[in-house]
């Protein structure tokens, strides 16, 4: 009978953690649809507006190009790394630390001094321990990740960028694609590459100024330069948060839904365990009234 009382602990144990996982599930689910939408809300204006700065690249002097297209002179370099601040998300923090890891030595390879701009508890308590110069750790971005929102931590990066004269500052985070796929990237998204002097050498050769004089900037094209730039910048850290918070809701959905399921195994395979038990329990005591009543005869 003991061994009967253990498996009915534990069949309610792993219902109980059926439950939880099931909420979980739901919860994720919930957060990724909002996540999902604002990714596509997001997409169609950060395409046009790229298309924008891209058709303002072909034609703009390199004396009008502004301050975040400018390369700076510099042994630093800041890494931005986006991760969760908790588990239960399967493989996902681990993908990105991997992936931050191996983009770190690529960068000192460069000769470049790397600082670490960290988003999410999960890398800063690993690049933390491991003794990585952090120069700053946010932990609730993510979880109100709006347009007001990121644009601070834009702002940011763009004193941080200017005012410690970082050579590049990078990102490396996971890029949504759908609920079960998220796929571990690295960046530079400073300075903005719209004004390389060999590009826009390039592009001026091939430029058609027929085309260009069917086109009217209004207001002057260094307004517009100066309007469009931080404006993509501002739209791409944007992007990348959106991308995290719904990559995270995405693995996490996908970890309970598969922990769901193997509970539900578990106490398939635990209630027959206990049916057994129980039959050769009854079967026990029938022998043994039946052996009685023989040796009473």
């Amino acid at each position: 009978m003991a061994n009967l009382r253990e498996v009915r602990t534990r069949i309610a144990s792993v219902k109980s953690t059926r439950q939880i996982t099931s909420a979980m599930k739901m919860v994720s689910a919930s957060k990724l649809r909002k996540g999902q939408n604002a990714i596509e809300s997001l997409r169609y204006y950060a395409d046009h507006l790229k298309d924008i700065k891209n058709e303002l690249s072909k034609t703009v002097s390199l004396k009008q190009g502004h301050e975040l297209t400018t390369m700076i002179e510099s042994k630093k370099a800041l890494v931005v790394i986006c991760s969760s601040n908790k588990g239960l998300c399967g493989p996902y923090n681990t993908y990105i630390i991997k992936k931050a890891k191996s983009y770190i030595n690529w960068l000192e390879e460069q000769k470049l001094e790397v600082s670490l701009y960290i988003i999410g508890k999960k890398a800063n308590d690993f690049f933390k321990k491991h003794q990585y110069e952090i120069i700053h750790f946010d932990q609730n971005i993510l979880e109100k990740a709006n347009f007001e929102n990121s644009k601070e931590v834009a702002e940011h990066l763009k004193t941080l960028f200017l005012e410690q004269e970082f050579a590049r500052v990078d990102a490396v985070y996971n890029k949504f694609k759908n609920a079960v796929v998220h796929e571990p990237i690295a960046k530079k998204i400073l300075p903005i590459d719209i004004f390389n002097e060999e590009k826009a050498r390039d592009e001026q050769n091939s430029f058609d100024e027929e085309e260009h004089l069917k086109h009217i900037l209004e207001p002057s094209q260094e307004k517009i330069v100066n309007y469009i730039v931080p404006k993509v910048f501002d739209v791409e850290v944007y992007r990348i948060l959106l991308d995290s918070y719904t990559s995270e809701q995405g693995a996490r959905m996908t970890a309970m839904h598969q922990a769901t399921e193997n509970a539900s195994e578990l106490i398939k395979d635990l209630t027959l365990t206990y049916n057994k038990a129980r039959q050769a329990a009854i079967t026990r005591e029938l022998v043994e009234i039946v052996s009685g009543a023989e040796a009473l005869k």
